[in-house]
């Protein structure tokens, strides 16, 4: 049985590009598109900004980073 029915075509939604915050770190704005983690009460920071710290941070209690 034939459909008369035309085909549907779906129009993919355009990327909307939205203000985050200000990274806690390095203190630049933060976007929806950028790789970032948030934090519960002390704002959001880029992904590399907080392992950067991370990894002083281990440095200087001298954990090793061989694991």
């Amino acid at each position: 049985m034939p459909s008369n029915s035309k085909k549907k075509t779906w129009v993919k939604p355009k990327q909307i590009i939205v203000t985050v915050g200000h990274c806690k770190y390095c203190k630049k704005e933060i976007i929806n598109t950028d790789s970032f983690v948030s934090f519960y009460k002390s704002g959001h920071a880029h992904y590399i900004c907080m392992k950067i710290d991370a990894d002083k941070d281990s440095e200087s209690n001298g954990e090793s980073h061989l694991r």
